[in-house]
């Protein structure tokens, strides 16, 4: 049977400085709540929940490295396309690993230098299919590549998952829609910042976007583009937490 979860974006991980401090900010901004996992010599892994269903996982970040949202990809063989990646420009950072009973996954870089994971869930619930209909409040909603090369990112990520898309029709910003499946995944456009590096950018649903960036503010956090309309397609700001890692929030026009 073939998975619904290959292809599309499937997990996300925090890799913060301070999860105590991330677990909290996150619980007063978003709800969500928290279930701590013994992983033996790994530590200790955050499984992040909203409504009582996972959204992401959360994790003490290696020594020198800064907090950051991971965002993964599903893969029917996470070996296989750790070596696509390779062939096609990119670098590994973790090797294919197994979490025993549930993940195998890969962590890379792809040419330009935005961080991905690669994951094929091993649990029983591998192949549920993702919700059915608009997506929840406090879950990830949309995935975005900040890159340097917008030509040379979409040749790579089509070579590794297959995707497709295209710039909408007469778009000065030429923001680029990501397609699995005829269906819309993600965006890309050009890094706006120039001391940022090329990255993932998460999305998360939220019933009010100006509310949740105060919100942010009042717990620690910053706004690094406030909240913005966007005709047709909704609301957004961009906001970082107070360990350092930045994230969106976003409320659909269509809700």
């Amino acid at each position: 049977m073939t998975n619904p979860n290959t292809g599309r974006f499937n997990w996300h991980e925090l890799m913060t400085t301070d999860p105590t401090a991330a677990v909290r900010f996150y619980a007063e901004v978003l709800g969500w709540s928290v279930q701590e996992v013994d992983m033996g010599p790994m530590g200790v892994y955050r499984l992040l929940k909203s409504a009582g269903k996972d959204v992401g996982g959360c994790m003490a970040a290696p020594p020198g490295m800064p907090s950051a949202w991971l965002t993964y990809v599903g893969s029917d063989d996470v070996d296989a396309t750790a070596k696509k990646i390779v062939e096609h420009g990119g670098k590994i950072l973790h090797p294919a690993t197994d979490v025993p009973g549930m993940v195998r996954f890969a962590i890379a870089t792809d040419p330009q230098g935005a961080a991905i994971g690669v994951l094929k869930g091993l649990g029983p619930n591998a192949n549920d299919p993702p919700p059915a209909g608009p997506p929840a409040l406090g879950t990830f909603v949309w995935d975005e590549l900040h890159t340097t090369d917008q030509d040379a990112a979409g040749k790579f990520y089509h070579a590794i998952f297959g995707w497709t898309g295209k710039v909408g029709d007469g778009d000065p910003m030429k923001y680029w829609h990501w397609a699995h499946d005829d269906k819309d995944i993600g965006g890309m456009m050009t890094l706006q910042t120039p001391h940022a590096p090329p990255h993932w950018l998460a999305y998360v649903a939220v019933s009010d976007v100006d509310a949740s960036t105060a919100k942010v503010v009042e717990h620690g956090g910053k706004v690094l583009m406030p909240a913005m309309d966007i005709p047709k397609v909704g609301k957004f700001s961009v906001v970082q937490d107070p360990t350092g890692a930045a994230f969106s929030l976003f409320r659909s026009a269509r809700v």
